[in-house]
């Protein structure tokens, strides 16, 4: 079973997750029947170039922030580069607030109500990072989950008043963004005290260069990432248009619940790999940890297929149904990229990070190349299949690499056993009715509780008995 530090890290983070990324999956038919596909397609769009544009602005200096803070025992070293991060990326934020104002406004024809809210929707997700990355570094846990689930909360609730109800379309989009991100950084702020360790003179450029040479390489690995995962909407909105990536950005929606559960398990391995290496070296637990993760998200995606094909019957009269064909595949991504981001953690405890970077381009050049050479062909599809296969051959590429520097094996004959069961049961789902799909997942969802009775009574046990002690 999961180590008990790890098991309890990733217990609080998934109650935090459970708790706040619910609402996150209801605001799905809220899309359905209330924001067009072409509206719906802008705005992944614009995230999209937010995702890219953040780390290369900041340097993804949070990745250093997290690194530092929790190998540092010292507490005024730890004042210093909290205070030279927290420094740093303020200015930062203040030149970012110009500069896209400035190019929205000389290379779009988007109103200036629209320009105003993109600038402003990239500015607080700046911040908000910075806010959570610290912290996560102080170790608060409850204080970052309980920012989340804040954040969630009011972008929902935002959604529904200014979306649904006020119908401001895609202006009410871009705000219920910035309030959900701007209560991340009020509520840390509240708890924590950021601005106290704000102080001139902590500032130490020592830090911050000895800080940015260890996130650089992580720009460029997270640079290859967006390549991977967000660069493909590039290609469909020039390709293909608005409309067809409104398409893509929901039929998206369902492997990121994925995704975001999977990023809770990263986010536990991450600090657990950087505390063992600090402690005794890579705890020898951990491929069995790797291998445990695999199976249950593959057991995951495997009830999502007859779910989803359900849930795509209940919006047969909207839009995004003719999304439904492509959504089941996207499982496969999530769980492969999810799965290669815990083995990319070990790069990070053992300072390889170029590792990271290298792997990750490796992986975005094939998505980059078979999106490009059949998006034409096959349209939508072209991305897909680049990001399944891109997500694995980085998967794999890693797992090789990670094993010249220490010894770490996993069994891959049930990975690929899983992936076979998976690929059959969405051919069979996409081709029978909603009623023939509910039988189905109570067949699958029965097998995996026979065959996995131990294992889910101890998962049960560790995420919902021990919380309170993990807290």
């Amino acid at each position: 079973m999961i180590g008990s530090r790890l098991s309890n890290k990733i217990s609080i983070y998934f109650i935090g997750m459970m708790s706040s990324k619910i609402l996150s999956v209801l605001l799905i038919p809220l899309y359905a029947f209330y924001v067009s596909a072409s509206a719906l397609g802008y705005y992944d769009y614009m995230q999209t170039v937010m995702s890219i544009t953040i780390p290369i602005v900041y340097i993804a200096i949070w990745e250093a922030i997290l690194k530092f803070i929790l190998s540092e025992d010292n507490d005024i070293k730890r004042k210093k580069i909290i205070s030279t991060s927290t420094l740093f990326s303020i200015t930062i934020t203040l030149i970012l607030s110009v500069l896209v104002f400035v190019i929205l406004y000389i290379f779009t024809s988007q109103p200036l109500s629209i320009i105003l809210l993109i600038s402003m929707m990239f500015v607080t997700y700046g911040l908000a990072l910075i806010w959570q990355y610290l912290a996560r570094s102080l170790e608060e846990n409850k204080v970052y989950v309980f920012a989340g689930i804040v954040s969630t909360i009011i972008n929902f609730v935002s959604v529904l008043i200014l979306v649904c109800f006020v119908d401001l379309k895609l202006e009410g989009l871009f705000i219920a963004y910035i309030l959900g991100q701007f209560s991340i950084i009020v509520f840390i702020e509240r708890k924590l005290y950021v601005r106290n360790y704000i102080r001139l003179g902590y500032f130490n450029y020592e830090i911050l260069k000895r800080m940015l040479m260890f996130s650089a390489p992580l720009v460029l690995n997270l640079i290859s990432l967006w390549l991977m995962s967000a660069f493909g909407r590039f290609i469909i909105t020039n390709e293909l248009g608005a409309n067809a990536n409104g398409l893509f950005s929901f039929a998206n929606k369902f492997s990121l619940i994925v995704t975001m559960i999977g990023s809770v398990i990263t986010m536990a391995i991450i600090e657990e790999a950087i505390l063992s290496t600090r402690d005794e070296g890579i705890n020898p637990q951990f491929e069995k940890n790797i291998e445990l993760i695999c199976k249950i998200f593959q057991y995951m995606i495997l009830l999502f297929v007859p779910i989803i094909v359900i849930f795509y019957s209940l919006i047969s009269q909207t839009d995004y149904y003719a999304s439904l064909k492509y959504a089941p595949w996207l499982l496969l991504y999530a769980v492969a990229t999810t799965v290669a981001s815990n083995v990319g953690s070990i790069f990070q405890a053992i300072n390889k990070t170029r590792y990271q970077f290298i792997t990750t381009v490796v992986g975005s050049l094939m998505t980059v190349l078979i999106s490009y050479i059949f998006i034409s062909s096959v349209g939508i599809y072209s991305v897909i299949i680049g990001q399944i296969l891109g997500s694995i051959v980085m998967l794999v590429a890693r797992y090789l690499l990670v094993n010249k520097y220490v010894n770490f094996r996993i069994n891959w004959i049930p990975v690929v056993s899983m992936t076979v069961l998976f690929i059959i049961t969405t051919i069979v789902c996409l081709n029978v009715s909603a009623t023939m799909n509910i039988i189905i997942l109570l067949f699958i969802a029965g097998a995996i509780c026979f065959l996995n009775f131990n294992l889910l009574r101890n998962m049960y046990i560790r995420i919902f008995k021990n919380v309170d002690k993990g807290i």
